[in-house]
């Protein structure tokens, strides 16, 4: 029994289960169809925003740091077909978009130790609606950054049998090529104010009102950690802190990561210690641009079930909470609430659809703007 939830937890822990590839789970093709991707960068104004409000990245003791995802990592490798066939040793930008569309083409990255690293975010620009209630629509812009690593390892939390049975399997800190779900987005209303946060954590997306749960510092830059092997990213803080986490999100994974009820089978606990900040360079990229919408593997397939490498970015959450306000609503929910608990259990956890959670949810999140004197509507 062991092994078969040892199997699981990699499979989680990774993103990747039984259907393959999560590029190829059903739902993709509705919301490429719904909302497809913008094929051109961000304009003059667009790119003064995302400079005036990008992160501020905090690295671990010994983390080997962000990598440039064309610079430091496509170049080094081999990109193989559908057929398992190679195209390339030298494998170039516009080479790997003619392969964006396999979900069996993969591109397996050679590391080079001795290269010098282009300390690269990735950012972009999107606006979305959101429903409040019954019939109040707000429109937010979205300025989502993208921090690239050249492997992911397990959470740090990870520990007992369930770490020495992985470690037999592959290497914690290596378990698969290429970290670029990583991404953090700042949430400006109608007036171009920054009211909220979405980070990517695991494959699931958590939701924080400045002023609320995070602080907004002066000059508009968030603070972030990026944790301990496995590079999820959480609010900064000066000391080593421990965060509940698990691989997908659930009722009762959600149950757990609020602070109530048993941990489930798939929760690995994040780790960070903000040591010392990143200076990087933004570079822009058109959202259908093969790093975010590779459908194959962007890092090496291994033969163990789970350590293959990622699609493209875009493929970070469920397709049914793709769509950038729901990620935004079923993300938010906060730690000790009973509130949230409560609504919870009176949707999700009853009825089994994520979207009866993020429904009520959005009157909290309201709320929660309206007491920092940001109403969501007018």
């Amino acid at each position: 029994m062991r092994s078969a939830a040892l199997l699981a937890l990699a499979l989680v822990a990774t993103g990747a289960g039984a259907q393959g590839n999560f590029s190829q789970y059903p739902g993709w093709s509705e919301y490429h169809a719904a909302y497809p991707p913008r094929a051109t960068l961000p304009n003059y104004e667009e790119r003064g925003l995302l400079e005036r409000h990008r992160p501020r990245f905090y690295l671990p003791p010994g983390h080997e740091g962000l990598i440039d995802f064309y610079r430091d990592y496509i170049t080094s490798g081999r990109l193989y077909d559908g057929e398992g066939e190679l195209v390339s040793e030298d494998v170039t930008q516009g080479l790997l978009n003619r392969y964006a569309d396999d979900p069996l083409a993969h591109f397996m990255h050679l590391p080079r130790e001795d290269a010098a690293k282009r300390v690269t975010v990735y950012a972009r620009v999107d606006r979305s609606e959101v429903l409040f209630g019954a019939n109040v629509r707000y429109r937010f812009t979205f300025l989502t950054y993208h921090a690239v690593f050249r492997r992911s390892g397990l959470p740090a939390g990870l520990g007992g049998w369930r770490s020495i049975a992985l470690s037999l399997l592959g290497s914690l800190e290596d378990w698969h090529q290429l970290d670029h779900y990583t991404s953090a987005s700042v949430v400006l209303d109608e007036a171009n104010r920054p009211v909220a946060l979405m980070l990517q954590q695991h494959n699931y997306r958590r939701s924080y009102v400045f002023g609320e749960t995070v602080p907004l510092p002066a000059d508009g830059r968030p603070q972030l950690d990026v944790a301990i092997r496995s590079n999820e990213l959480y609010p900064h803080a000066p000391e080593r802190r421990r965060h509940r986490a698990a691989g997908f999100a659930t009722p009762k994974s959600l149950r757990y990561m609020m602070g109530f009820g048993e941990p489930p089978w798939n929760a690995a606990d994040d780790i960070t210690e903000g040591a010392g900040e990143v200076q990087y360079k933004l570079e822009f990229l058109p959202q259908d641009d093969a790093f975010y919408t590779f459908k194959g593997y962007l890092g090496e397939r291994r033969v163990f079930p789970g350590r293959d490498g990622p699609p493209g970015a875009d493929y970070n959450i469920w397709p049914v909470l793709k769509p950038l306000g729901r990620q935004l609503l079923s993300g938010f929910w906060r730690d000790g609430n009973k509130d949230d608990l409560q609504r919870l259990e009176a949707t999700w956890g009853r009825t089994g659809d994520a979207l009866d959670f993020l429904r009520v949810q959005s009157d909290a999140f309201a709320e929660a703007l309206a007491q920092v004197n940001r109403p969501p509507a007018r």
